[in-house]
């Protein structure tokens, strides 16, 4: 249970808390956009690339465990479709941090068809057999509250910015959302090999919450660093032709 509790919180609940830490703290992110743009970059970013590509190595190289934790049987090929599934949409998550056109939507579509998807097999599994094991469980959580966020900050994201006021086309809003990136980047990187390194020597708990700490500091720096954040406020809009 320890495993995927610490999965569900470094790659679901995590990315919202550190959203809401530089939301509170920067006061750069002064526009609708960029309060949106915030929460996105890191449920994109470490919600569903690490989460995705985690998912892809533990299917991949770890199935026997998985197969355990979920509750059902070993050895099922079944588990290298779901491990490439998985790092299909961890990719999408990459470029959709990176980017704000079409590949947003693709990357949401895929984490919910994904995510709801296979809370209705677990679902149905436990309403039939009763296998009440973390992985046919608490995983359910991190499946629906990650499309339950990127949903509606997704939209209210895209009526934003189109809006004659919107910052989101200008050169300033790219160059506040640059050290954005970085510090997700590092984030990602460093709490995602936490937890497969925890994982790996047994101590998960211990590991994951020095990487979350080093990672948090980390992107701090970063932000707190860039003269694009240093400065609060609107500048002057200037749309990119």
């Amino acid at each position: 249970m320890t495993v995927f509790g610490v999965r569900v919180f470094l790659f679901s609940v995590l990315p919202l808390l550190l959203s809401a830490g530089i939301l509170l703290l920067d006061r750069s992110a002064s526009t609708r956009e960029r309060r949106l743009e915030v929460p996105l970059i890191f449920l994109f970013g470490l919600g569903v690339a690490a989460s995705g590509i985690a998912s892809f190595f533990g299917h991949l190289f770890l199935s026997d465990i998985v197969a355990d934790s979920v509750g059902w049987p070993r050895g099922n090929p079944f588990q290298l479709e779901v491990a490439f599934a998985n790092l299909a949409v961890g990719l999408l998550g990459i470029v959709a941090a990176a980017r704000r056109d079409g590949f947003r939507e693709a990357a949401v579509i895929a984490v919910t068809v994904l995510g709801v998807g296979a809370s209705i097999v677990h679902l149905l599994d436990i309403l039939a057999t009763g296998n009440m094991a973390p992985g046919n469980t608490i995983q359910n959580v991190a499946n629906l509250i990650k499309p339950a966020f990127l949903i509606p900050l997704l939209l209210a994201s895209r009526y934003a910015e189109r809006s004659a006021h919107s910052d989101a086309f200008t050169p300033q809003f790219e160059l506040w959302r640059a050290p954005l990136l970085q510090s997700v980047a590092i984030v990602t990187a460093v709490v995602a090999t936490a937890f497969g390194v925890g994982f790996a020597v047994g101590q998960l708990l211990l590991v994951s919450t020095l990487g979350t700490i080093a990672a948090s500091a980390l992107a701090t720096i970063i932000l707190a660093r860039s003269p694009a954040h240093k400065h609060a406020g609107k500048t002057p809009l200037t749309r990119a032709s």
